[in-house]
């Protein structure tokens, strides 16, 4: 099968309707019932992944980016450089399950690769859900680790169960 035409756009506050209801696909899609209940699926999608809260996130540093096939988005993902502490925070990847096993994620995680590198940053991190095998299993292809986890509490009787995954980028920068 060719390689898929993929390409990554910026996104900025006026995206931030779309990838909310690109969000609440995704995650309808991807997380239930397997990984999140449908509560759970509702309560931390309506912490994150509202307008107000994806634009709140874009003016505190976050940098968003479509992910697109030939054009047509099909997901994206946030970021922000943690300059102080020499590293980059992957906070959101998020990719339609009809194009997942297509080697579009490992794009989007090399992008982010090489936004560390261009920055000079010594790793990258993320949080998952302990639960999302399917996306462990990619971040451990890319050269992540796993390197806690941890258990937050969030109210309401929820709380987050994540393995927070690391990727060396630079060992010897900053």
């Amino acid at each position: 099968m060719p390689s898929p035409d993929v390409s990554f756009e910026y996104a900025g506050s006026g995206d931030a309707e779309a990838i909310s209801i690109m969000s609440r696909q995704i995650w309808q899609a991807h997380y239930r019932p397997h990984i999140l209940t449908e509560g759970e699926l509702e309560f931390f999608w309506q912490r994150a992944y509202r307008p107000d809260s994806i634009r709140s996130d874009m003016r505190n540093g976050s940098r968003y980016e479509w992910i697109r096939v030939e054009a047509r988005p099909v997901g994206f993902m946030a970021y922000r450089a943690e300059s102080e502490a020499c590293r980059l925070h992957l906070g959101k990847l998020y990719l339609d399950p009809e194009f997942h096993g297509l080697g579009i994620g490992a794009m989007a995680l090399a992008r982010v690769l090489e936004l560390a590198v261009a920055e000079g940053l010594r790793e990258i991190y993320l949080y998952v859900f302990r639960q999302n095998l399917k996306a462990i299993r990619a971040y451990v292809k890319a050269g992540f680790v796993i390197a806690r986890t941890e258990m937050t509490e969030c109210g309401k009787g929820y709380r987050y169960d994540d393995f927070v995954m690391v990727r060396r980028v630079l060992p010897e920068a900053c």
